[in-house]
């Protein structure tokens, strides 16, 4: 049974307690939130913006004394006419901008940027706040992200920006140093373990060693790879691989499951897991021992890419499969052809 964690967060409680009064102060409206994906950072700074909306409806006055409670706590919140739009993603105080909204999966628009300025600029409607979320700054163009940072430095007067940002090591610092940065840790080993021990104990244990190893610490990442059905794609393949002889024979479910639209994500992840199986075979030849979260079929395919193989040859293919996703994004290229060609090249075909 998969447990759903789309609403949740896995922020801790210092990290969140220091956001709030960061905002208690009332000196700075810009924020950046960062950390890896999967994390809940969106779902926290929803839950913050519709707590600020629904709080200082038009009707209450400007105060930020609720934030400096001990006993604060944002589920407690006023149902009111702010809370139903809100929920309606209809609320005119509130500004998303995200790459979500388009379907080219290029860049934001400078336009719709733009469009954040003027409604920063416009009456406020029902709140006495006027909020907005970037998700996330990495999808800005350098002309977008330079008319962000002239919206920043002209915020109104009650006026909040929310930028969540994925690689925020890449922020531009005259971005950074106009915002109050906080980052969001991964889970440990040891937290991330417990998660999945304790939400997946109905998963095997070739499968929970796979979600360990290829979800670096993301429940959320765990969750869609599980719901993508990601595990049994790859057990599939393996088998492919374990068979391929004179030349590569994926099976249809592979083949169609690689072709799918809207697979971004399983993509992504069978990239991770081609490097990751790049990394295991060269330490067995290197070391002739598997690391720990070798699965056993992955063992199988390894003896037989070792005995015709070296290590210098795969870590060159290795960078060569970087460098030909880093492309495929720019130029919108079809990945999963690439991810094929790399698993031949990988079978030395």
């Amino acid at each position: 049974m998969i447990k759903r964690f789309e609403n949740e967060n896995f922020i801790n409680d210092v990290t969140k307690k220091q956001i709030i009064t960061t905002i208690s102060t009332n000196t700075i409206n810009a924020f950046i939130i960062g950390g890896s994906k999967g994390l809940g950072k969106k779902n926290f700074i929803f839950k913050l913006c519709k707590f600020m909306l629904c709080h200082f409806e038009i009707n209450d006055k400007i105060s930020f004394e609720v934030f400096q409670n001990n006993k604060f706590c944002l589920d407690k919140i006023n149902i009111n006419k702010s809370y139903h739009l809100f929920e309606n993603n209809s609320h005119p105080d509130f500004f998303y901008l995200s790459k979500e909204e388009n379907n080219d999966g290029k860049k934001i628009p400078i336009e719709n940027v733009r469009k954040l300025k003027s409604f920063f600029y416009s009456t406020f409607s029902i709140s006495k706040v006027k909020i907005a979320v970037i998700n996330t700054i990495e999808d800005l163009s350098l002309n977008s992200l330079n008319f962000l940072l002239k919206t920043i430095e002209e915020l109104p007067k009650n006026s909040y920006i929310f930028i969540i940002s994925d690689t925020p090591v890449n922020i531009l610092e005259t971005i950074k140093s106009r915002c109050a940065f906080f980052y969001i840790n991964s889970l440990s080993k040891k937290e991330f373990d417990n998660f999945i021990c304790q939400n997946y104990e109905d998963k095997s244990e070739q499968e929970i060693l796979f979600l360990k190893n290829v979800s670096f610490g993301s429940p959320k990442n765990a969750y869609k790879i599980i719901k993508n059905d990601i595990y049994n794609l790859y057990e599939n393949i393996l088998d492919d691989l374990i068979k391929t002889k004179s030349f590569l024979n994926l099976s249809e479910p592979v083949l169609v499951a690689l072709n799918s639209k809207d697979n971004d994500f399983t993509l992504s992840v069978v990239n991770l897991i081609i490097n990751d199986l790049i990394k295991k075979t060269v330490f067995f030849l290197q070391y002739q021992k598997y690391l720990d979260a070798t699965l056993n079929k992955e063992k199988e395919l390894i003896n037989k890419i070792s005995k015709n193989s070296n290590s210098h040859k795969l870590l060159d293919l290795n960078s060569q499969i970087y460098k030909n996703m880093h492309f495929a994004n720019l130029l919108n290229l079809n990945k999963s052809d690439i991810l094929i060609d790399s698993f031949k090249d990988f079978c030395g075909i």
